[in-house]
């Protein structure tokens, strides 16, 4: 019973996931400035 809840729980939040990527879109410019690492990392290459 605990394996079934654990994969449903992983199912459904993958899908919600699926869900708000095709509405919003990547999340480049959202997390853009939220992450000063990734600006730096992507900088350097």
């Amino acid at each position: 019973m605990r394996r079934q809840l654990v994969a449903w729980t992983i199912l459904t939040s993958a899908l919600v996931a699926i869900a708000v990527w095709t509405v919003l879109g990547p999340p480049d410019h959202a997390a853009g400035p939220r992450l000063p690492s990734r600006d730096l990392t992507a900088s350097v290459r």
